[in-house]
């Protein structure tokens, strides 16, 4: 029973790889909010989605993200990163 509220790393794991194949839009516009947030940038997450995801279904996020947050991911990663890494960052998206 998957609805059951789990603590278990296996229902949670099983949870999130259902929520990746059934919506993979939202899973990573759900990622990347975590991942871009006011207390702070998870780097290491932003830059799992943005390079495995640039030549995959990179568009469908964009506009899920801008769908759901009312502002588009580039200006997202613009505010909230900067130097080299946005420019490599924007460039994949």
């Amino acid at each position: 029973d998957l609805k059951v509220d789990s603590k278990d790393e296996y229902v949670c794991a099983l949870k999130a790889a259902i929520q990746c194949l059934a919506f993979p839009g939202k899973y990573f516009v759900d990622v990347l909010n975590k991942a871009i947030d006011r207390r702070g940038t998870d780097e290491g997450a932003l830059t799992r989605v943005v390079v495995t995801r640039a030549e995959v279904d990179m568009k469908q996020i964009k506009e899920e993200y801008l769908k759901v947050n009312g502002v588009g991911l580039d200006k997202a990663i613009g505010h909230d990163t900067s130097g080299d890494y946005r420019e490599l960052l924007l460039t994949l998206i």
